[in-house]
């Protein structure tokens, strides 16, 4: 294998690293927000602007990269955002408050915002054409590996924290703090894939165009050299030169000028609109929301937390094998057949989500005055199946309380026929115990539906622990399905006695069935692959193939731009959306961004398949 070739490989590992990193500052969030929210006093509208504040960073990431990458060089800006990364994760696992968690998790965003218009752009101006769209997709795919690789690392500490809540009893301060190690232990993680990248960026050779441009062609054609052969190197490095001969044939203008110039010649309007299109509705999409929510979004559907994590992490990996899928196909069909494939299949899978959401969430009623009426010496405590409502069959109650300025959310559930089918095995297994011991388990059944003294579930508790393996696990079955019945609301801390209770939404619906779970996971998975078939592959190659040179770092900045604000506005309003009007209306919502999407593909997308950076240009220029 040619020097070349070896160098191009290096290229997609480093570009994949960028890719993996972006990844997991998407999907990181996702495991690691259920015990974010054990485990501090964060709001509903805090968690939200926890997840959003990623995209709210790529914002301001991607405000300032095209500008400093055309400064600085675009090797420089890779490695700013490899230290950038390592050093958010070091400020999150630090943080101690809401103040310091979010400042670290912008941090994440900007190295995000950096990289995603940095290292496409990088890509697109030192691979052949021929290899381009592969290049740009390894990134992509890699950005999926990212995602997978959050789940897993998610899953590893899950797996381990519940086991310590499971020891833990009614311990709550043990429980906090197994939840608190979760959640940092898996932001702690990712951090050795931003020091790999740091590594990489530092070995790269700075693009070619940029050397060019800056008046350096000696060490660009040293750059082409270690791209392509000697010839093509050569060929290259002439055509280069013409196009930037053209381009400085033309006045100079300001970076205001250039801006308008951006906005008013037909040559860069009509490829700048476009990209600007594609890159707001593939956030509008919902991707980022449900990738983020993914976990939440499942177990809405009917499924319990280690399932909807387990189906969870099985979708995210699909999401990495449709990337393959696309990465085959981006050359062959082109970016244009992948778009209209992927976004149709889209508009069916969130069409279906919506129609499975709204079939229980339409009956869903608000009973918030009945709740608030519950409420006793600034607490609220009492076992679902005693409310008026347990005769409905299996039904779910969702609250969201505030004390003070902080809001939390607590949900309770009566027995579906699987839970039922769970405290009959458990029965069967108390049953068979010795008297003293059947009645202390008894007693602590009452105890841990918050009908009787709290005192006997750590005695119970331990007496589980010494049990056989098989009868443990089913009694630990019995004791979360008697727990989700139970619904207990204090405050604690320094609102504990001074800040009223009050509660500021209460609804009780029917309990969505496991089948409508796995339904919902049928759905999401025909998104994620639709999505990565199509979107996620051919936005970044639009982000940095439509851009005539000109204007494309401070195009791809201003197209990013909207990328990330609708994302952000989109992960911002998530939950207090859904909480107040349900899922089904956020899936409608990006059901018809996904419709302008599909005809801006199919009726305005010119095909890019094969063309270098200068014959698209000319392309526009015709136009």
């Amino acid at each position: 294998m040619s020097s070349q070739k070896n160098y191009q490989m290096f290229l997609a590992v480093v570009s994949g690293l960028a890719g993996l990193l972006y990844g997991i500052d998407i999907g990181i969030i996702d495991p690691a927000l259920p015990y974010l929210n054990r485990s501090t006093s964060l709001s509903e509208g805090q968690l939200s602007m926890v997840v959003a504040a990623v995209l709210a960073g790529s914002i301001l990431g991607s405000v300032v990269a095209g500008a400093l990458a055309d400064w600085l060089g675009r090797k420089p800006m890779m490695v700013v955002s490899a230290l950038m990364f390592v050093g958010s994760v070091a400020v999150i696992y630090l943080s101690q408050s809401f103040v310091p968690l979010m400042l670290g998790r912008l941090l994440q965003g900007m190295s995000g915002g950096v990289i995603a218009v940095v290292v496409p752009l990088y890509l697109a101006e030192c691979l052949p054409a021929a290899q381009r769209g592969r290049g740009v997709a390894v990134f992509q795919f890699m950005l999926t590996v990212g995602i997978v690789l959050a789940a897993f690392v998610g899953n590893h500490y899950l797996g381990n924290a519940e086991l310590e809540i499971q020891a833990a009893g009614s311990d709550q301060q043990r429980i906090v703090a197994a939840a608190d190690h979760a959640w940092r232990s898996m932001f702690l993680t990712v951090m050795y894939p931003g020091a790999l990248f740091f590594l990489g960026c530092c070995l790269v050779s700075e693009s070619p165009r940029w050397l060019i441009r800056n008046g350096r062609p000696e060490k660009a054609r040293a750059a082409l050299a270690r791209l392509l052969p000697p010839a093509v190197a050569e060929t290259e490095f002439d055509e280069i030169g013409n196009a930037l001969a053209v381009e400085r044939a033309r006045p100079k203008t300001s970076p205001v000028a250039a801006a308008m110039e951006m906005l008013t010649e037909r040559r860069y309007v009509l490829p700048f609109i476009l990209a600007c299109i594609i890159l707001g509705c593939n956030q509008a999409t919902g991707i980022n929301s449900v990738l983020q929510f993914m976990t939440t979004i499942l177990q809405k559907a009917g499924l319990d937390p280690v399932a909807a994590a387990g189906y969870g992490t099985v979708i995210k990996i699909l999401n990495s094998v449709m990337t393959v899928v696309a990465i085959v196909l981006v050359e062959r069909k082109g970016r244009v057949f992948l778009l209209k494939l992927g976004t149709g299949g889209i508009m069916v899978s969130l069409c279906l989500l919506a129609l499975l959401f709204y079939r229980f969430e339409s009956q869903r009623v608000d009973v918030r005055a009945e709740v608030a009426a519950l409420v006793k010496d600034n607490r609220l405590d009492f076992n679902l199946a005693d409310a008026r409502w347990a005769g409905q069959g299996a039904v779910q109650l969702s609250i969201l309380y505030q004390y003070g300025d902080h809001q939390q959310v607590a949900e309770a559930y009566t027995p579906t026929e699987a839970s039922q089918a769970v405290l009959k095995r458990a029965a069967d297994v108390v049953q068979a115990l010795p008297a003293g011991q059947r009645a202390l388990l008894e007693q602590a059944q009452l105890a841990w539906s918050g009908r009787g003294a709290a005192a006997a579930a750590e005695p119970a508790q331990q007496l589980i622990a010494t049990l056989p393996p098989a009868s443990r696990e089913e009694l630990n079955a019995a004791l979360r399905v008697h727990a989700a019945q139970h619904v207990q609301v204090q405050a604690a801390g320094a609102a504990a006695g001074q800040a009223p209770l009050r509660i500021l939404r209460a609804s009780v619906g029917p309990t969505p069935s496991r089948a409508t779970g796995l339904l919902a996971v049928l759905c999401i998975a025909g998104f994620i692959a639709f999505f990565s078939i199509g979107p996620g592959v051919c936005v970044w190659l639009a982000l940095s193939e439509l851009m005539p040179t000109r204007i494309r770092s401070v195009g791809m900045g201003v197209a990013l731009l909207i990328n990330q604000g609708t994302g952000t506005l989109i992960a911002g309003a998530f939950l207090p959306i859904v909480g107040n009007y349900g899922f089904h209306v956020m899936f409608l919502f990006w059901t018809a961004c996904t419709v302008v999407y599909f005809v801006t593909a199919a009726f305005f997308l010119p095909e890019t398949k094969g063309k270098s950076l200068e014959e698209i240009e000319r392309l526009f220029a015709r136009a």
